[in-house]
């Protein structure tokens, strides 16, 4: 007679297991992080000499001109090219020096030679990125992230030399925006006052990079400036 009992008490715990599955959850179910959307971003020049399109998982820049430069990125992709890179290499090779830039970037950095090369000794203390990919593409054909590194130094010349440029940045951090510029201009550009995260969503039309910078302060109420953090007086005792 005690069989019927053992079953009642199988049968109970089985109950209490669905149950808490139901109500808990299983303890090794995990709930997946939303990503952000897709978003597209894309333009065409007044003439038809160039156009552009892309998707980012979040905001992005691009700029179409009638000068068959067009060129359209996710927000941040400038930003890493103002970063810090410091290293040596004794009788290097250019395929060690891409796997270190590659490294060092977190992107995808491709050189083709414009001709055989020697090794190599080469340094570089607390330089950019950008100039070693300056060093590069000197020599050879360089892309990052498949994107031709010799338009990106078309744009900083424009950027530098005062060039009026058409630009749209959609649903960016101002702090994101502010880096890709300095990466893209080598300009030491921060925010300085205001809400380092307000979304910069901007059309402007021939503009220079001083006028663009004060179009994005104005839309989100921030302060764009040049030149490194200025330092704190000393308080008097």
């Amino acid at each position: 007679m005690k069989k019927p009992v053992v079953m009642t008490l199988v049968l109970s715990s089985i109950i209490v297991l669905i149950s808490s599955l139901i109500f808990y959850g299983s303890p090794a179910t995990t709930i997946p992080r939303t990503l952000a959307p897709m978003q597209s971003c894309s333009c065409s020049a007044d003439d038809g000499t160039c156009s552009v399109s892309l998707e980012c998982q979040g905001g992005c820049e691009k700029s179409c001109s009638n000068d068959n430069n067009c060129w359209a990125y996710c927000s941040g992709f400038f930003e890493s090219l103002g970063t810090e890179t410091t290293f040596e290499m004794q009788n290097g090779t250019y395929g060690k020096l891409v796997a270190e830039l590659a490294r060092l970037s977190g992107k995808n950095i491709a050189f083709s030679p414009a001709k055989q090369l020697p090794p190599f000794v080469l340094g570089f203390k607390q330089a950019a990125l950008w100039d070693a990919l300056e060093f590069l593409s000197d020599r050879g054909t360089v892309q990052i992230d498949g994107k031709d590194f010799e338009s990106l130094r078309a744009l900083r010349k424009s950027l530098l030399s005062g060039d009026r440029i058409s630009l749209g940045v959609q649903n960016t951090p101002v702090s994101t925006f502010v880096n890709d510029m300095a990466g893209i201009s080598g300009l030491p550009l921060r925010v300085a006052a205001g809400r380092p995260m307000s979304v910069v969503n901007v059309d402007i039309q021939a503009a220079t990079l001083t006028e663009i910078l004060a179009k994005v302060s104005e839309q989100t109420g921030t302060k764009i400036v040049e030149g490194s953090v200025e330092p704190t007086a000393p308080q008097a005792p």
